[in-house]
């Protein structure tokens, strides 16, 4: 008996979480790869995080924003610090918080990473009109809200 090819995509009992799960590795497989000559393997999010806040993220806002706990946000921005792309700053009216900011090598990278991410992002929605494409970006939103409002009920 021979299988037939099946995609989990064409199967709706599949939940939207698997598929998800799947481009997500996927996609982050693709920019990886694209990028591995910066001596990163992920974590390419935090990254544009912090660029897109103009350096003034703490690590909680950062861990809020990615849901990314916070014994795992640590190892995450060890990691980003020991590779040289992030510094941690103390906050001077709140000890107990850092500001996590990018170093000179995060900014000089910026650039490519942004640049590797819209050249996927395009490449991965070319058969989508302009309009089609901002559509599934909302729509990916209101999934978003969706599910929080799931968790949270």
């Amino acid at each position: 008996m021979t299988r037939k090819e099946v995609s989990i995509f064409e199967i709706e009992e599949f939940s939207f979480g698997r598929k998800f799960g799947l481009l997500g590795r996927l996609y982050l497989s693709v920019l990886a790869s694209k990028l591995k000559h910066l001596g990163l393997e992920r974590h390419f999010s935090v990254l544009v995080l912090i660029d897109k806040m103009g350096n003034k993220c703490s690590q909680k806002f950062i861990g809020d924003t990615l849901h990314i706990d916070k014994t795992m946000m640590v190892g995450v921005l060890d990691d980003l610090g020991k590779k040289g792309f992030i510094k941690r700053t103390q906050n001077p009216t709140d000890r107990r918080e850092y500001w996590i900011q990018l170093t000179p090598k995060g900014e000089k990278h910026m650039p490519e990473i942004k640049q590797t991410v819209k050249t996927i992002n395009k490449a991965i929605m070319k058969e989508l009109s302009s309009a089609e494409s901002k559509d599934f970006h909302n729509r990916l939103n209101t999934i978003y809200i969706n599910l929080v409002h799931l968790n949270i009920a």
